[in-house]
């Protein structure tokens, strides 16, 4: 058994009803992702498809929804899943993970990364309402979501990322906060910062010193997080 990771949820996805599921890795071993940090992180994955076909056919849009990122509808996903997601799935495939038995002590105190790949709105509010329970203890947590025009019971906790200025204003008026992905020749809107993690930031900062992306979170007022297009 693979004490690194736990079973959150499974169930239908609520994007197009695919079988879907929600997993933790770092649980005893926090990422060390260059640029979240020590953290936990969290899958949305299709339960009996390989990450690779499901991009490849298009079924990802499962767990993705309309992201236009997605390779299928001719985007480029900065997550390559042939390499993290993958292993994630061959491990919940083999059977590696045990099933979350609720119990809030693996999350107290953690940076948790709610969608280290996939949607958090890809699953029903049921299993939100199960995830409160880590949200309440972690030390902070970071989401983001493309389905922000169809989820805004999500606002709470989850950036609305969007890919150009329209949308930046169209979701700001609904009362997201966000995380914007510009081109390097266009610049930075009124009510945004750069993202600190940002290459292009000037200063290094972790999302774990960060905090910034945890949506209306501590306030609804904050910056919106803004970075340029990478891969």
């Amino acid at each position: 058994m693979n004490r690194n990771g736990l079973i959150l949820w499974e169930g239908p996805s609520v994007l197009d009803g695919a079988p879907i599921a929600v997993i933790a890795t770092g649980i005893k071993r926090p990422s060390r992702n260059r640029k979240v940090g020590p953290s936990i992180q969290i899958w949305y994955i299709m339960q009996g498809m390989h990450p690779s076909t499901a991009v490849e056919t298009g079924a990802d849009v499962a767990i993705c929804g309309d992201c236009k990122h997605r390779p299928f509808l001719g985007g480029e996903c900065y997550v390559d899943v042939a390499k993290a997601p993958r292993s994630v799935w061959e491990a919940y495939r083999a059977g590696r993970y045990a099933h979350w038995d609720g119990d809030p002590a693996p999350f107290a105190g953690k940076h948790v990364r709610f969608g280290a790949y996939g949607d958090p709105a890809s699953v029903p509010d049921a299993c939100n309402a199960r995830l409160d329970v880590i949200r309440s203890v972690a030390a902070s947590t970071l989401a983001y979501t493309h389905q922000w025009s169809l989820r805004e019971d999500l606002r709470g906790w989850v950036m609305a990322s969007v890919d150009n200025v329209g949308e930046y204003m169209r979701a700001r008026a609904t009362g997201w906060r966000t995380f914007r992905v510009r081109q390097a020749s266009e610049p930075v809107e009124a009510g945004e910062r750069v993202c600190p993690a940002a290459k292009e930031a000037p200063t290094s900062l972790q999302c774990i010193a960060c905090r910034q992306c945890d949506g209306l979170g501590a306030a609804s007022k904050r910056p919106s997080p803004v970075i340029v297009h990478h891969r």
